[in-house]
């Protein structure tokens, strides 16, 4: 009876633990560490099935790991394809326990607990909204109890909870990207830019960042709409907006944001101006000789941020608009820096 109390006690303490706000990767650390515990584990993995390539991809490692093994792995997949107990476990969602001395266990199994100098494992599938979404690994170490049915059936409510805790993470996770993204792009909105230039205008004391910002309008998207439909107009707002995305890419930390039906902006810290100014010219070079002939204005202004700086985002984003404005009123084919709208006024 003790035994089942504590059993009990332990899926109440992890229920409660993943009913709160968590980020997915926060997910399944605190739900691998509770795991382990419970079900008195020496390791416990948690991988993530990638259907097109039909292979996992461990995400996480936690416990007393073995050789070559990493808690955040970068690169650490295993092929479904020869591996009974892995396709058995995602394809068939059917769990299985293996031991390194058992001669009736997968043999791929017994090497792979052989590398990890472990004695016996515990392979269940993680179903979250009734898909196979991953897997849950477990080892004991060389001359531990193995697992065993009973094993099992704990680990697989153990891991019914973690699936829910999924599940909830990743609903979050898609209200989060289409409160700041533009579903048509892709690309951050105009909540996403300013969410990213809070963070980049955050200048630690006694640096300075050089940001530059970039506006380009659509020329002419109206006209498209009204003579050749929206689905051409959405067509040319993807095409831009992918190739503002190229474009600024080698840059580093450049975003790129979507901000109006036509208009588009990019922020580019630590860059020089000229470098921007060079990248966006080239950009409009490369639209107006695009099979889609797309005609667009640019305009850039930049600044140097410090802790102390009076400049906020939103000044930083109208000198461009600006910039833009004249650009587009004068027909020119390269962008404009604000710095230089007196002499184009003029």
């Amino acid at each position: 009876m003790g035994r089942e109390t504590h059993g009990l006690q332990s899926l109440a303490a992890m229920a409660h633990l993943l009913m709160q706000p968590h980020s997915l990767e926060r997910v399944l650390e605190v739900a691998a560490e509770h795991a382990r515990g419970a079900i008195g584990a020496a390791s416990v993995s948690i991988s993530q099935f990638d259907e097109p390539a039909q292979q996992i991809r461990t995400i996480l490692n936690v416990g007393e790991l073995g050789p070559g093994e990493e808690r955040w792995p970068d690169d650490e997949t295993y092929s479904i394809a020869g591996d009974k107990r892995l396709a058995s476990a995602i394809l068939d969602k059917l769990s299985s326990h293996d031991a390194v001395d058992d001669p009736s266990s997968d043999e791929t199994e017994r090497r792979m607990l052989r590398r990890l100098e472990k004695g016996s494992s515990l392979t269940t599938a993680i179903v979250v909204d009734g898909r196979a979404w991953g897997e849950f690994y477990a080892t004991r170490h060389i001359g531990a109890v193995r697992f065993d049915a009973d094993s099992i059936a704990y680990a697989e409510v153990l891991v019914a909870i973690l699936a829910s805790a999924i599940s909830r993470a990743l609903r979050e996770q898609t209200l989060q990207e289409l409160a700041f993204h533009d579903p048509l792009t892709g690309l951050f909105n105009r909540r996403g830019l300013d969410a990213e230039a809070a963070q980049v205008f955050n200048v630690p004391e006694g640096t300075t960042r050089n940001v530059a910002i970039v506006v380009v309008d659509i020329n002419g998207l109206k006209t498209i709409n009204d003579t050749q439909g929206h689905a051409q107009g959405d067509e040319r707002i993807r095409f831009v907006g992918s190739s503002l995305r190229i474009a600024f890419a080698p840059l580093g930390a450049s975003i790129v944001a979507r901000v109006g039906g036509d208009e588009f902006t990019v922020m580019v810290p630590d860059r020089d101006v000229r470098e921007v100014l060079a990248t966006a010219d080239a950009l409009l070079d490369r639209l107006a000789e695009a099979e889609h002939e797309v005609g667009v204005s640019a305009g850039v202004a930049a600044a140097a941020i410090t802790a102390d700086t009076d400049v906020r985002p939103t000044d930083l984003f109208a000198a461009a608009d600006r910039a833009q404005y004249v650009a587009k009123r004068a027909g020119l084919t390269a962008a404009l820096l604000y710095d230089d709208l007196e002499a184009q006024i003029a």
